[in-house]
């Protein structure tokens, strides 16, 4: 019972309430973390007292290709983070750590058991389309009493971390001459870059096409060149899948009729003409560009941050050398998983594979790589889709 209580919880604060907590001086601590924390936590004494007993700690074959392809870019960048000058917050190199080297080690290590047993499926399956539903309508409800009233909507340690009530506004999301839907995200492109990630294995599970129109509603309320490019990308890819059936001409035939009506009085409203959907600056990630003359096999060794063209900011920081780990790193689980499902006819065929993919693509434009709970969604799903029809386990190598 307290594993399933601690799963729920876990996918409520990370889904729908990622914001949700407190900060140590100018680092966010939020509730979701917390969480994850704890239970990687209670698996490491579990795994600990297993070995003590000698028995095998398993983990799935997909997963430790997948992980073992990770080690590069992770004992990589570490060794350079730790060679490099320092020129973000404290926040920023502990939300790197997190990210990008602890994600891929608690999802695909960690979980790995659970989230292959039956109770897990149990528990996720409702809280995770519940709480998109929940994003989707809080977040064009919100959207709408801003342009009406002019004002945000914050919960306190809910929607919003205690110690950023009131700074909405200094997050990035005017967009003309209205805001941008931000949900419980505080950020329209975190919001939107999170649910893309999600978007897939969502449609996959819902079976309200009301629940479907709103999320995407929602997806385009976020006002991101980045997120509708995402978005357009996958739904030609999804709608052609659905060109065997009258229900898929139907909503292709609806979407188009959406798009030519709806982008006009979507622009207008913004202030803006077509020439904001073709900016030659990019949102002002142009000039990221840059570093493009110059750099090397080893990178810059002045970390940064990731910027929001997470490639160029990797080949900046890393060089060419980390630029090719973190392809590898990231596109592994993608490739492992097609090759296994190549194989294997018995293994789960998920369309969740799709989001990871759609994630890969954003990061050309806008990544959002060190924010909750982008990586946690990408790693999660990295995990997810190696579950079988009928879960088992195989040894982890020895």
């Amino acid at each position: 019972m307290g594993k399933k209580v601690l799963i729920f919880l876990i996918c409520v604060f990370l889904i729908a309430f990622p914001k949700g907590g407190i900060k140590v001086g100018d680092t966010p601590i939020t509730f979701g973390y917390i969480l994850l924390m704890l239970y990687t936590f209670f698996s490491l004494i579990i795994i600990i007292n297993e070995n003590s007993n000698r028995n095998n700690v398993y983990v799935k074959r997909g997963r430790q290709h997948v992980l073992l392809c990770c080690l590069p870019f992770q004992i990589y960048s570490s060794i350079i983070l730790m060679l490099s000058e320092n020129t973000v917050s404290f926040g920023f190199v502990l939300s790197f750590v997190l990210s990008v080297i602890l994600m891929p080690l608690i999802f695909l290590f960690f979980f790995n058991k659970y989230i292959d047993r039956n109770y897990f499926e149990g528990v996720f399956n409702p809280v995770f389309k519940n709480s998109i539903r929940f994003v989707s309508i809080f977040g064009i409800i919100v959207f709408f009493i801003k342009i009406r009233t002019g004002k945000e909507i914050e919960i306190p340690f809910l929607t919003v971390n205690i110690d950023d009530v009131g700074t909405l506004a200094g997050k990035y999301n005017s967009r003309g001459t209205i805001s941008k839907l931000i949900s419980t995200y505080n950020n329209g492109n975190i919001y939107g870059i999170s649910l893309i990630i999600l978007l897939p294995l969502y449609l996959e599970r819902e079976k309200f096409l009301i629940f479907k129109g709103l999320l995407i509603l929602s997806l385009i309320l976020t006002l991101s060149r980045t997120v509708w490019a995402g978005l357009l990308i996958f739904m030609i890819v999804y709608f052609i899948t659905k060109l065997n059936s009258v229900k898929g001409w139907i909503v292709i035939l609806g979407s188009l009729i959406f798009i030519v009506v709806a982008g006009p009085i979507i622009l207008n409203a913004m202030g803006v003409n077509l020439d904001f959907l073709f900016d030659k600056t990019l949102g002002g990630r142009a000039q990221s560009l840059n570093v493009l003359n110059d750099i090397s096999m080893f990178g810059s060794l002045i970390y940064k941050g990731v910027s929001e063209i997470v490639y160029v900011s990797i080949l900046d920081t890393f060089g060419f050398l980390g630029l090719l780990f973190f392809i590898i790193y990231l596109l592994s689980p993608v490739v492992i998983y097609l090759n296994t499902r190549r194989k294997d006819r018995n293994f789960n065929k998920s369309e969740a594979f799709w989001g990871l993919w759609l994630y890969w693509l954003l990061c050309l434009s806008d990544g959002a790589m060190l924010f909750i709970p982008v990586m946690a969604f990408y790693w999660f799903l990295a995990s997810y889709i190696f579950r079988d029809r009928q879960p088992a386990l195989e040894p982890a190598y020895s």
